[in-house]
């Protein structure tokens, strides 16, 4: 468990990256898994006693098992392979994150769109002056747009309550607006190492995201801790009370050290979700606005020459940039695919498909309690992806215009730039899709998540007969 619960994003990459292979790092995060397993195999041996109680009743021996039989009309066999798989997708975050080579594009463009464009921007901060001089300037600027705009109101609403409304409003756009920095610094000198044609609506989405994730990366260490050790506070008196630990000094301690590793295996699992979440949403927000950026770009070209612009020199310069801009990005998203998430995603989805089921079959035949129902159906929330279907689409969206364009690609001059174009017309129209993967089940696109929707509906159907027979039997 990393404890850099302030700035959990920023460090936890920084640490990743830069402190990887070190002996402490080997040592913090091997201690991690063996805790991890530890929890991964006392929920193992407890399945065993559902699968077979007669030849192995641990509730006699274990009071944790003990604590699983006494509740099992809600805590019953299913809910229990629900939290190993949810163990298993973790140990596959700590693979992912922290067993995996940081010296390939995967992680230094992680590392890029964290890590080095906050650091990018705390660099280009302006002096305090400058910055309480646009701070002024804009809220001059708002009263008087407010006064020219809205005469009426600005008699009635009293004075002081305008201007408190003005100041918050001033300091959101200070941030949204980089108002903080110095932006010809930031753009033309700070750039990014990975992306350093990024426009600034992607580097300010990027920057803005870490800085309001870490916000609720806090909050959310804060609520997983006081939910678990809410829960400590009901479970561990029952646990105590059984024969096993009211008769053993040995065992009290054995319980309080279990209660520990729990602990901590929820707030590492916690920080895996986060990072996944993070690793996907970080580059999304350069990918999207980047991509987003050249396309607006390449249509106002089409556009120009529709009316009947010709393609000068300066048109070409931007087709050349566009074009060379695009395939950076589309190797940078499918090497990155390649590299480490296509097998990262193919395990989560193995391992997601079941959990979402299995909690669909609880919910809709167990009666269980509402807030037991609203923790399932927030756990079932957290496998969206679409972001990375939008990612996909947005690469795609070029080739609309490109047609248009290659009609006004008429000239000798041209030709060269007009070949290149088609050849990726015919990439993005026949080729294989530029997209992240799920290993071997397809890629992840919006006919693909549609697919696994499908597939979701079908492992229902096929799953719930068995889930109904196997609560009949007990």
């Amino acid at each position: 468990m990393l404890f850099y619960f302030r700035h959990f994003i920023y460090k936890a990459m920084k640490h990743i990256v830069e402190q990887h292979g070190t002996s402490r790092f080997r040592l913090l995060h091997n201690t991690e898994v063996i805790l991890y397993l530890y929890g991964l195999i006392r929920l193992l041996i407890i399945g065993l006693m559902f699968f077979d109680s007669k030849t192995f009743p641990l509730y006699e021996y274990d009071y944790g098992s003990k604590y699983f039989w006494n509740h099992r009309k809600i805590l019953n066999k299913f809910f229990l392979i629900i939290l190993i798989l949810i163990f298993i997708a973790g140990l596959h975050g700590i693979k992912t994150f922290f067993y995996t080579h940081v010296d390939t594009l995967s992680f230094q463009m992680q590392y890029d769109c964290i890590v080095y464009n906050t650091d990018q921007y705390y660099k280009s901060r302006d002096t305090d002056e400058n910055i309480a001089m646009k701070l002024s300037q804009r809220f001059e600027d708002y009263q008087q747009q407010f006064v020219r705009n809205h005469r009426l109101l600005s008699k009635i609403i009293p004075r002081f309550l305008v201007n408190h409304l003005f100041r918050i409003r001033v300091w959101i756009d200070s941030w949204l607006q980089l108002d903080r920095v110095d932006r010809n610094l930031f753009e033309n000198q700070n750039k990014m190492r990975l992306f350093p044609n990024a426009n600034i609506k992607s580097r300010k989405h990027v920057l803005l995201f870490v800085l309001i994730i870490d916000c609720f990366n806090f909050i959310g260490h804060i609520f997983v801790a006081i939910s678990v050790l809410i829960g400590m506070f009901f479970i561990v008196p029952e646990l105590a009370t059984t024969d096993i630990v009211r008769n053993s000094l040995i065992m009290k301690f054995y319980l309080f050290i279990e209660s520990i590793i729990f602990l901590v295996d929820a707030l590492l699992l916690f920080q895996c979700i986060m990072l996944l979440f993070c690793s996907v949403s970080a580059p999304f927000q350069v990918f999207h606005n980047t991509l987003k950026h050249l396309n607006q770009k390449f249509y106002a070209i089409s556009e120009n020459s529709r009316i009947g612009k010709p393609i000068g020199a300066n048109e070409l310069k931007e087709l050349q940039f566009i074009y060379r801009q695009h395939n950076i990005l589309c190797y940078y998203e499918i090497f990155t695919d390649k590299d480490v998430w296509s097998q990262a995603l193919y395990y989560y989805a193995l391992v997601s498909i079941p959990i979402n089921v299995t909690f669909m079959c609880e919910l809709i035949l167990e009666d269980l309690p509402k807030k037991t129902r609203f923790l399932f159906l927030g756990l079932t929330a957290l496998h969206v992806l679409a972001a990375l279907a939008h990612v996909t689409s947005a690469f795609h969206k070029i080739k609309d215009y490109i047609p248009a364009v290659q009609v006004q690609l008429n000239r000798l001059t041209h030709l060269r730039m007009k070949l290149k174009y088609d050849d990726l017309y015919e990439r993005l129209t026949h080729g294989k899709k530029i997209a992240y993967t799920f290993g071997y089940l397809g890629d992840l696109t919006y006919r693909g998540l549609f697919e696994a929707f499908l597939g979701y509906i079908a492992a229902f159907f096929l799953i719930i007969r068995f889930y109904m027979n196997g609560n009949q039997t007990s």
